[in-house]
This record gives C-alpha cells, sequence and structure tokens, in this order.
C-alpha cells in the first residue's frame, strides 16, 4: 500500500484544506491512504474517520509536535478519549524530546524524526541520542521530502542508516493539494485501520518513496533516460567515431595539422642536405668524375 504519512488540514493554524480535498487529491493521485498529522491538534481525529469512511478511502491519524529539540510527529495506537480531548498537552509547549517518546511509547504509540535536518526546525544530530527511559529511539525517520534541500534528505537517510530503524516520506502537503503524491511511504502488509498502520510504521517492511521528479531535492539521482536522449548519446557516439578515424594518428600524438606540415618542411630539407653531401663526398674520392665518364 503507498500511503502519504504527513498531510495537514485546516485544523492546523494557517491551513486552508479540508478533509474532503485531501481525500480527493489522494485519489487523483492514486495513492491507498493518507496520514493526517495536524500540528498540536488532534481533537477531530474521530470526524475524519468518519468522512474517510463515507469516502471508502484510509485515513491514519498523527500529531507534529514542537519539541524544545526539534520536529516530530507521533503516532497513536489507537483514538481513543485521551487521543481525541488533547491529553498530550500536559507535556507542556516544547516538551523535552524523551518526554515526548515516554509519553506515546507507553500507549503504545510511535514517534517518527521530522524535517530531521531542516534549518530551525528538526532535531539535527540530537536524532542520534535521543531515547526514552527504556532506552528506546525513534521508531521511523522522514527521509524523502520534495521542499527539503538536497542535503537535508541526503543526512537524513545517513540518520536512518545509522540507527537502523525504518525510513518513511509524505508530500507534507499544506495548502497545496497538487503537492500530494510526490512522496509516499510503501508498505507491504495490508492496513485497514490505525492499530495496523502502527504495528506496520515500527516494523521494518516499509520503505520512503519518491514517486514523481524531486529535481534537485531527489537524494536517488537523476530521472530516467528518454529515447530522445538515448538518440542524442548515439549520436554523439558516431561523431566521436568519426573524429578518431580521421585523426586518429593526430589524437595519439596530441599533433596539428601546423606541426604536421613543419616536420613535412624539416624531412625536405634533411633529404636535400644529404643529396648535397653524397654530391661532395663523390667529388672528393672520385666516384663521381667515374660516374659521369
Amino acid at each position: 500500500m503507498l500511503i502519504d504519512v504527513f498531510t495537514y488540514t485546516q485544523a492546523s493554524p494557517n491551513a486552508p484544506l479540508d478533509i474532503e480535498s485531501l481525500i480527493r487529491a489522494a485519489k487523483s493521485a492514486r495513492l491507498d491512504g493518507i496520514a493526517v498529522t495536524d500540528r498540536n491538534s488532534s481533537n477531530r481525529a474521530r470526524e475524519y474517520s468518519a468522512i474517510a469512511g463515507r469516502e471508502n478511502f484510509f485515513v491514519a491519524h498523527g500529531i507534529e509536535l514542537e519539541t524544545s529539540a526539534g520536529r516530530v510527529v507521533a503516532f497513536p495506537a489507537q483514538i481513543d478519549d485521551e487521543y481525541v480531548s488533547e491529553s498530550w498537552r500536559s507535556l507542556g509547549d516544547h516538551p523535552a524530546i524523551e518526554d515526548v517518546l515516554e509519553f506515546f511509547h507507553a500507549r503504545g504509540g510511535i514517534v517518527v524524526a521530522r524535517d530531521v535536518f531542516n534549518r530551525g526546525e528538526g532535531l539535527k544530530d540530537r536524532v542520534y541520542s535521543a531515547r526514552d527511559s527504556k532506552g528506546r529511539s525513534f521508531d521511523a525517520i522522514d527521509t524523502i521530502s520534495v521542499y527539503r534541500r538536497r542535503i537535508d534528505n541526503e543526512l537524513s537517510i545517513e540518520a536512518q542508516q545509522v540507527l537502523g530503524i525504518p525510513a518513511c516520506a509524505g508530500s507534507g502537503v499544506f495548502d497545496n493539494p497538487e503537492d500530494i503524491g510526490h512522496c509516499a511511504t510503501l508498505f507491504a502488509a495490508s492496513i485497514h485501520d490505525q492499530a495496523s498502520f502502527v504495528a506496520a510504521m515500527r516494523g521494518p517492511l516499509h520503505w520512503a518513496c519518491a514517486l514523481r521528479d524531486l529535481g534537485p531535492a531527489c537524494p536517488m539521482g537523476t530521472p530516467p533516460r528518454t529515447e530522445e536522449d538515448d538518440r542524442h548519446r548515439d549520436d554523439r557516439r558516431r561523431g566521436e567515431r568519426r573524429f578518431d578515424g580521421r585523426r586518429d594518428g593526430e589524437r595519439r600524438s596530441g599533433r596539428g595539422n601546423e606541426e604536421r606540415r613543419g616536420d613535412d618542411r624539416r624531412n625536405d630539407r634533411r633529404r636535400n642536405h644529404s643529396s648535397q653531401d653524397d654530391r661532395r663526398h663523390n667529388s672528393r674520392t672520385g666516384n663521381g668524375r667515374g660516374r659521369r665518364r
């Protein structure tokens, strides 16, 4: 299943999109589901679940929090009264990252390191050391995004590999529904509710995917070659072979036409001098007079 795990509705400050708009955009992008990760808001989770049921589309729920160290997204194990009533506000406005890990892990949820190396927003190197009281780190890392610098994505991938935890990705769509579908997370498991989503996110069999060309932000390399690119490449190679055939000797020796003409003139002078020396030698030895007779 392909699920965009970072999307925002009008429940987030300054976000204009409603849940219906996100679902329509996700269906148009041929996704199998989305996760709504509104900033500091979870009281509409049940309402959104009801709308998703009517639309026959999967919607998971999470919350984006600004900790004292940087940005994270927490996903609860289930949408219960505690989550809808926003009991997580007891952590404070900018809680310690260790407290967030402790709070959600104790309730069976997961915590994802979000925008890890974004300037002024991400956890940076704190992603390596943050732990809850039982020594548990993050459950996944957000590794690919279209709006981040290439180096930010590459450093996030490096952190994910060093920590040995799964990677995930989402569009981060905030105000433009056309942004959805650029990035998503591919799950090997079938997901049908919040509990199975969290279990799949905690497991290893899901991967961050760039579904469209991310340009300079993409750490995966250049887009695939087209047939036209292949034709241009073949034309260049044929031109190089013709050039090599005409002037192969010059290319190997590094000598041009002017140098070659200079060599010819010097060789002519050497031959003339050699002929004159032969005549002078024959004149001294008498061989020339004998030949003339």
